[in-house]
């Protein structure tokens, strides 16, 4: 058999090696001593950290951390004394990443690694993170670290004003990361569109800067520290931040608010992407500072299961940056209350929903809207706001209103009327649609890929018209559907 590495020239070689994982180039490297010290010492191979794979679906478990190629006379039965796990007795110690992994890979890739994907690392702690820096690996643009409860901020404030000059995309959801990080992420991250702070409990709008004439000011619920000259801002006291609050929780937050430093706008970064799914101290303080700083560029902002409530329709509507270029709204599971009386009587009409001129000043800033989600609950959701949503976002595939009591006929009719690009469509628990809406909304939506009915008063009649109209329709979930028979299943 011929040798690829002997008969294939070197450039070639590596090419070929460049398609294949990290964890298969760690088992090539176990072919031959040759092939070793040729894999070895090829850095570009060890560029890409993409630990994702091990736990993909269909992914074939490790057996040991000796397949990983990372440390060739290492024993597979070490715990971990800290998370009681034993290498030898459990898959799910072998498929994670330890610090002396992530040494390795830092050694050999040095400053040609350009991607870290740690989807779950619960066991990488501060040496882990330290070896990127002391092995040069400061060209990171993509830096991805999820489900880690052991990496302290001082290490991710130290990563982040090494690296933070080429990242583009950043993950860190389910972290112990603070305000500071990201304050230090906005501010030395020029180049990032993507920043995921998913479930991380300590956010709040303090990560966030308020905007303040042509510049833009950080503040701090703590005292100031002494990054503010590695953010590269300058430090001023004489700031006001939040000159409205719109809830009591904002207002007391702000008693305790030090402004700590203020940057020019054309520092910040374009963000794209910023999910801040279930950060639960994150207010409806957050809303205005992310709208008025990354307005023009933001497409995608998660905001479901944190403190802010609805009011944040209304402080969309009142965004400066018209329109949006909102493209994906998620608040599913937001609060409906409104934090005053006051505010509650400007959001409200007589019928207890939201009014019609805020309903417009929402509609106008989102246009562009392809993704919506408002599900859980939410009382506020009614037929006018969905139907004022249908007409005006032509391009919206995908909408999530489940559990939402105050729905009927009506909306439905409206969505299948000038929504025919809906793709995905969840309206579990929204028992005021019955036949005549979803027959409605069949006839005009009939792309629809995936339909959520559960709960649904709905009966065969309604099955049949799925049945021979959404030929697309790959997933439908009837839970509960308590009048359907088993004609009406044949019938789909």
């Amino acid at each position: 058999m011929i040798d690829p590495l002997t008969a294939l020239p070197a450039d070639i070689a590596v090419l070929v090696f460049r398609k294949i994982s990290l964890r298969e180039i760690a088992r090539c490297m176990s072919v031959s001593k040759r092939w070793c010290r040729l894999l070895e010492n090829q850095a570009v191979l060890w560029g890409n950290v993409d630990m994702g794979g091990a736990l993909g679906k269909g992914a074939a478990p490790l057996d040991s951390r000796l397949e990983m190629g990372f440390n060739h006379e290492e024993e597979t039965n070490d715990s971990d004394s800290d998370s009681g796990i034993t290498g030898k007795n459990s898959t799910t110690s072998a498929m994670l990443l330890y610090d002396e992994n992530l040494k390795t890979i830092a050694r050999r890739a040095g400053p040609a690694m350009w991607r870290v994907a740690l989807r779950f690392s619960p066991l990488i702690s501060d040496i882990g993170i330290r070896a990127l820096l002391d092995s040069g690996c400061t060209n990171l643009r993509h830096l991805e670290i999820r489900a880690n409860r052991k990496i302290s901020n001082d290490v991710f404030k130290e990563l982040v004003k090494n690296v933070g000059g080429r990242l583009e995309y950043v993950a860190l959801s389910t972290t112990e990361v603070c305000d500071r990080v990201v304050q230090l992420l906005l501010c030395n991250a020029p180049n990032l569109v993507h920043l995921d702070l998913s479930f991380c409990r300590y956010i709040t709008a303090d990560s966030f800067p308020v905007a303040n004439g042509s510049n833009f000011v950080f503040s701090s619920t703590s005292d100031p520290e002494s990054d503010v000259a590695e953010a590269g801002g300058t430090e001023d006291s004489n700031i006001a931040l939040d000159q409205q609050p719109v809830t009591e929780a904002d207002a007391q937050a702000n008693k305790h608010r030090h402004p700590v430093f203020q940057v020019d706008a054309k520092t910040l970064p374009r963000l794209q992407t910023l999910l801040l799914d279930g950060c639960v101290d994150v207010y409806n303080a957050a809303v205005p500072r992310v709208l008025n700083a990354f307005g023009k560029s933001l497409r995608t902002l998660d905001l479901s299961r944190t403190k802010v409530t609805m009011w944040t329709i209304q402080q969309i509507a009142a965004s400066i940056h018209k329109p949006l270029q909102l493209e994906h709204l998620l608040m599913n599971g937001i609060s409906i209350r409104m934090g005053s009386e006051e505010e509650e009587a400007m959001l409200l009409n007589d019928w207890l929903g939201i009014s019609t001129p805020i309903v417009e000043g929402f509609i106008a800033s989102v246009l562009n809207l392809r993704r919506l989600k408002l599900g859980g609950g939410n009382n506020l959701v009614t037929n006018s706001l969905v139907s004022a949503v249908a007409r005006s976002c032509r391009r919206l595939v995908s909408l999530d209103v489940h559990d939402s009591l105050r729905l009927g006929a009506q909306s439905m009719l409206v969505l299948g009327e000038f929504c025919t690009n809906l793709t995905q469509l969840n309206l579990s628990g929204c028992i005021g649609c019955q036949d005549e809406g979803i027959i409605g909304l069949v006839n005009g939506c009939r792309k629809l890929e995936a339909l959520d009915l559960s709960t649904l008063n709905i009966t065969d009649e309604s099955l049949r018209k799925i049945g021979s109209l959404l030929y697309k329709l790959e997933r439908l979930f009837l839970d509960f559907c308590r009048l359907i028979t088993d004609d009406g299943i044949k019938a789909v």
